[in-house]
Order: structure tokens, then C-alpha cells, then sequence
């Protein structure tokens, strides 16, 4: 949890940076073009997402192992009895 947490505020932070880069290019009549940054935003939501998907999906695989178990455990008691 602590890479994803480090991985949220990353791309946060390199978001908020494009965006004063792009916000603050006209006022300092920087000449090159800003719209490169724009575009790699998306691509750093892209990969916070796929972050996302794969934490979830880790953690539901590890939820449903773990439950999966415990009912095994209660059939086998059912049995017994």
C-alpha cells in the first residue's frame, strides 16, 4: 500500500507541476511547446489506474483464497457432526 500511496502522490504532484508549466509558459514567454505535458497527464492517470485495477484485484484474489478456505473448513465440520 505504501507504492500506491507513493505512486498517488506522485503523479498528483507531476500533474500540478504540467500544469503550471503549461499555465506559466505564456506568462514567461517560454517558445517551446507546452502541449507535450498535457498529453503525458493522461498517460500518468493511465498508469495510476492500471495501479489501481491491479491493487484491487490482488486484494480480491487474496479475499476470496481466504474466505474460500474458512467455508471448506465450516463443510468439513457440517460433516463431521
Amino acid at each position: 500500500m505504501r507504492l500506491y500511496f507513493l505512486n498517488f502522490i506522485m503523479v498528483w504532484l507531476y500533474a500540478w507541476a504540467c500544469f503550471l508549466v503549461i499555465a506559466f509558459s505564456g506568462w514567461l514567454d517560454v517558445t517551446m511547446d507546452a502541449s507535450v505535458f498535457g498529453i503525458t497527464v493522461s498517460c500518468a492517470f493511465a498508469e495510476l489506474g492500471i495501479h489501481t485495477g491491479f491493487i484491487v484485484w490482488k486484494c480480491k484474489v487474496e479475499n476470496c483464497r481466504k474466505y474460500k478456505d474458512v467455508n471448506r473448513l465450516e463443510s468439513l465440520e457440517s460433516e463431521v457432526e
